[in-house]
């Protein structure tokens, strides 16, 4: 007997990140309606990360998970420990299965439970994103699940492009979900979250949560675990810049056998890292300058015993100046970027000004270094 279900008063909006948008469409569902920009800030995964994979095959099936290079400005990834959830009082719960068919019957028992699902999965499955011809895998991709018609053989997803929900055959929703492209940690793996509230309602001041949430922000940036994330990992970024100019030579064979040259695509694909694919413009700086313009107009922080002092509120005034500075480069060298990719094609690399790339990221280091010494000010 086919079935259908669609969970009534879930709403979806059109956001800016995947994650934080979906996340943002639970917490609404869970009666804490809120901007995708307070999500994405409560939820501390700002950051920067610089991978460099030049030394890896010339066989790149996968273009975007074995490129020489990758950077982006966002750290960590939803989990059961989501900050903003805790902030909020609420839990997340993750499950993740070996079988697609496993992970999608437990899916529709969820979603017969009303209980809307974040779920982890290969963008490049999804039809209506319409990249599985480019080759353009990623598998840290979330969208949320709010329904299916199996006589239709359709579920229904939100997506963060576009508005309401879109219909997405069953069978492809699970070749997304247990796809195993790219290295092990960028595999959605059949994951899923939902959220539920505390059953003892224990969650801290609002105030002292973003507090905390801001502290996890400077850590990720001031005190990364390791070298190539946070301030250091810019710095790193920008020493390497002068070795681009031999990693992005040459070609690379696609899984069609078509030969492709290196620096245009590899170019595209920075613009997207930066400015088109799921940040929110400028590295997800702009989502996190918005996040503290919302602060300065939130009366939650001026109310109760942890309530803000004005110096506090100086300090994030000075703060959303330096994060405009530093997306507004941000978007500067992307932009750079898709000009050379579109324009100088193959012959991009001898049209590259290298140099002044390298300075912009220096001078990013040295803003977003200052930028979060002072946000570190603003105690718990």
């Amino acid at each position: 007997m086919s079935h259908e279900h669609f969970i009534e008063g879930f709403k979806h909006l059109k956001g800016k990140h995947c994650e934080s948008s979906s996340m943002r469409d639970l917490l609404e569902y869970n009666e804490f309606p809120m901007t995708e920009a307070m999500t994405f800030g409560l939820d501390a995964s700002l950051g920067f990360l610089y991978f460099n994979r030049a030394s890896n095959s010339e066989d790149m099936d996968d273009m975007l998970n074995n490129a020489p290079f990758f950077f982006g400005g966002k750290q960590g990834t939803i989990e059961s420990t989501s900050l903003a959830c805790r902030i909020l009082g609420l839990l997340v719960r993750k499950q993740s299965f070996t079988s697609a068919d496993k992970a999608w019957i437990e899916a529709k028992k969820m979603i017969d439970q009303d209980i809307p699902l974040i779920l982890k999965v290969d963008m490049a499955y999804l039809p209506y994103l319409q990249l599985e011809e480019r080759e353009i895998h990623f598998g840290g991709h979330a969208i949320t699940l709010a329904g299916y018609e199996e006589n239709k053989g359709m579920a229904l997803v939100g997506e963060a492009d576009f508005e309401g929900f879109q219909e997405v055959p069953i069978e492809s929703l699970k070749k997304s979900r247990n796809s195993t492209y790219g290295p092990n940690f960028m595999r959605p793996n059949n994951a899923q979250f939902s959220m539920s509230s505390r059953p003892d309602g224990k969650r801290p001041p609002f105030a002292a949560g973003v507090k905390l949430a801001i502290q996890q922000v400077v850590s990720n940036m001031l005190r990364p675990s390791l070298n190539n994330f946070g301030v250091q990992g810019l710095k790193l970024l920008a020493r390497s810049i002068p070795e681009w100019k031999d990693a992005l030579k040459g070609q690379v064979i696609d899984s069609k056998g078509n030969s492709i040259s290196i620096a245009p695509l590899m170019f595209e694909f920075t613009h997207g890292y930066i400015e088109t694919w799921g940040t929110g413009g400028a590295a997800f700086r702009n989502l996190y300058k918005d996040f503290l313009i919302e602060l300065l107009k939130c009366p939650e922080l001026r109310k109760g015993a942890a309530a803000w002092q004005s110096s506090d509120f100086e300090i994030l005034q000075e703060c959303i100046s330096l994060t405009s500075l530093s997306a507004n480069k941000w978007t500067s060298i992307a932009k750079q970027m898709l000009i050379a990719s579109k324009e100088k094609g193959e012959d991009c690399l001898d049209h590259f000004n290298f140099n002044e790339i390298q300075d912009l990221i220096i001078s990013i280091a040295t803003i977003e270094e200052e930028l979060f010494h002072k946000l570190s000010k603003i105690k718990i």
